[in-house]
């Protein structure tokens, strides 16, 4: 599910941006025509409207280390931790192939990171600096921000970066705790003012900044109070709708209450992730989106093929398919993906 951005102004700040739109023309004026180019491909894959030869965009999951266990996510889920995570990391070696591969094409977009926390990479910053020098031109990465010393700070403001979120989820200490298990809420607070601290003292206009909340059932009273908290401190801020970390489980507990909403979004429901973006996680399997679960769509291996033959496999090509037309139920794990997210089961979605 997509993510809502929010605007909001001052008197005396530079303006925050409402949508991903608003973010990427501050990116722009920053980086330029060749970004505005990927950009106008971007918003034209995302409605179905172009069909690339290669993705506009990499998740390129590392490994999957987390120091936090929090339950909306496949780590800190026992039964989807099971399923999904392993202790494997990803080589310099098959990273590497990855850029140059995504270079050879033109690839102008990379999130070096998975379900992970990526500051547990000793040397993220490496990772961020060689695809730069190899042609991504817009770098993001999301961080629970509780390893964000000053020294990271300072290396990521240096490494290329262009977007970077904070993932926090809640407001109140009291709530913060309960979902961000394993970390210090006033810490992390304070790593995150250090870094836009430096980040404003020393004149770097990139990367932007936002914040994250993941709204489930246990936080969605402090939506209102996030952004109020934060909107005049960052560049945007990100509400995304909580998606299951599997799909056996019952996860009703984690959906948020306003099931009408998740209803009208049934209505005319289509993935634009296939059409974006693939994922390779850090056993090598490359995957159309960006699920949890989404091995489970696995296209195959990055040891195996390369990732331009598994974009324009038929599978990928069948995939693309069936979501620009809103046949997403001919897909069981796209199926079960709307129904465990939106929390609506008793739909047949065969009569659409």
């Amino acid at each position: 599910m997509s993510d809502s951005l929010y605007l909001y102004t001052t008197d005396n700040k530079v303006k925050m941006f409402s949508t991903e739109e608003d973010v990427n023309s501050k990116l722009a004026s920053v980086l330029g025509d060749k970004f505005r180019e990927y950009r106008e491909k971007f918003l034209a894959a995302t409605h179905f409207k172009l069909e690339t030869d290669f993705p506009l965009y990499l998740n390129v999951e590392l490994h999957q280390i987390c120091n936090l266990k929090c339950p909306m996510c496949s780590i800190g889920n026992p039964d989807a931790n099971a399923k999904y995570i392993s202790d494997k990391k990803m080589s310099w070696e098959t990273y590497e192939k990855i850029i140059l591969e995504a270079e050879k094409h033109g690839c102008p977009s990379i999130c070096p990171q998975g379900t992970n926390e990526p500051l547990l990479t000793p040397n993220l910053e490496e990772h961020i600096r060689f695809a730069a020098n190899h042609g991504f031109m817009d770098i993001m990465m999301n961080s629970n921000a509780t390893l964000l010393t000053e020294e990271r700070s300072r290396k990521l403001l240096k490494s290329g970066l262009t977007r970077i979120r904070f993932s926090l989820d809640a407001v109140t200490k009291e709530t913060y705790q309960k979902i961000r298990i394993g970390a210090d809420f006033d810490k992390v607070m304070a790593n995150i003012e250090r870094f836009l601290k430096i980040k404003e003292s020393e004149g770097y206009e990139l990367p932007v900044v936002g914040v994250n909340f993941c709204k489930m059932k246990i936080n969605e009273r402090e939506v209102n109070d996030f952004i109020d908290t934060w909107k005049d401190r960052v560049d945007f801020v990100a509400i995304q709708n909580f998606t299951p970390p599997e799909l056996q489980s019952d996860f009703t507990g984690f959906i948020p209450t306003d099931s009408e909403f998740n209803r009208a979004m049934l209505d005319d429901f289509h993935c634009e992730q296939p059409w974006q973006r693939v994922y390779v996680k850090n056993n090598g399997e490359v995957c159309p989106c960006c699920t949890f679960f989404n091995e489970e769509l696995t296209l195959g291996n990055i040891a195996n093929h390369t990732i331009h033959e598994l974009w324009n496999s038929p599978k990928m090509k069948t995939l693309r398919e069936i979501h620009k037309q809103g046949k997403f139920y001919e897909n069981p794990v796209c199926l079960s993906c709307v129904k465990c997210t939106t929390g609506v089961t008793d739909i047949n979605f065969n009569k659409k």
